[in-house]
């Protein structure tokens, strides 16, 4: 039996994510700081994996929505945000970004409740990144897309290599927002 690469995919860049995840998890989202933070992160990590998705397509597509969400969270919470996107090359393979996003989406709703726990109620009116439901069925369609890629395939190669730098994206950002909040802090790894 062949290995299934959607699994060694997962394997391969679970360091990165866990490392972002310990990051992220830094950030109090049930706050106005905490949230403008988790959220100013996500943003220009967005940003930058918008400029590196086929225009049209469904990541694309996807990355506007979440996009215009976080806006409407940012002006809700009156967060000042950057407006440059994160740097990231423009050659991204389409699956690495479905698999940060669909991830991300799953995520979001695994998040959702410490959001929702929040007693600011600023903070529970900037609900639009966490009540947008991932689409349904696009987290299978993606998984099924990355079985298919055959696990020693020179492009199996670039989707490790592509998503272990947009893990690393959000790592940097994460980090640099947590540095300049607290200069003294020494950034998790």
């Amino acid at each position: 039996m062949l290995p299934d690469f959607r699994k060694a995919l997962k394997d391969a860049t679970q360091p990165d994510h866990e490392r972002v995840d310990r990051l992220l998890s830094a950030f109090d989202i049930a706050t106005r700081d905490g949230f403008a933070s988790f959220l100013a992160v996500h943003r220009r990590c967005y940003l930058a994996m918008l400029r590196a998705a086929a225009p049209g397509g469904t990541a694309s597509n996807s990355l506007d929505g979440m996009l215009a969400d976080i806006e409407i969270d940012l002006a809700t919470l009156n967060a000042p945000h950057d407006v440059d996107p994160a740097p990231v090359a423009k050659q991204v393979d389409a699956l690495a970004l479905d698999y940060l996003i669909e991830g991300s989406r799953l995520g979001t709703q695994v998040l959702k409740r410490a959001w929702a726990g929040s007693r600011d109620p600023i903070v529970q009116e900037a609900r639009a990144y966490f009540t947008t439901a991932p689409i349904s069925g696009r987290w299978a369609e993606v998984c099924r897309a990355l079985s298919e890629i055959p696990a020693d395939s020179p492009r199996a190669e670039t989707i490790i290599r592509d998503t272990k730098r947009l893990f690393g994206m959000f790592h940097d950002e994460a980090g640099n927002i947590i540095a300049s909040q607290n200069p003294a802090a020494e950034v998790m790894s």
